[in-house]
């Protein structure tokens, strides 16, 4: 069986290098934001319109996870192919 050697026509889009490192960032940094030790930082018996600062911040740290992954999402989504002129490409 040979091994199929990709072209550049069959080449996926190139992700941006930014957007994937993010991707691997992401998911760590909301398991260090949920974690129990730094969770404890805000068990103070603080109230933020009335709602206890726990619940305010673990609200918020969700929000924001769920908007971080919505935008990144959107930056590692393949780009439409260029129009293709009816050339081919060199070999």
């Amino acid at each position: 069986m040979r091994p199929s050697v990709a072209t550049e026509s069959q080449a996926p889009p190139e992700r941006p290098a930014r957007a994937s490192e993010v991707a691997i960032v992401l998911p760590l940094l909301g398991l260090f934001l949920l974690m129990p030790p730094v969770i404890a930082l805000f068990a103070a018996p603080l109230h933020v319109a009335g709602v206890p600062l726990i619940v305010v911040y673990l609200f918020g740290v969700w929000l924001a996870l769920v908007l971080g992954a919505v935008l990144l999402g959107r930056a590692l989504q393949p780009r439409s192919p260029v129009p293709s002129t009816g050339c081919s490409p060199p070999n």
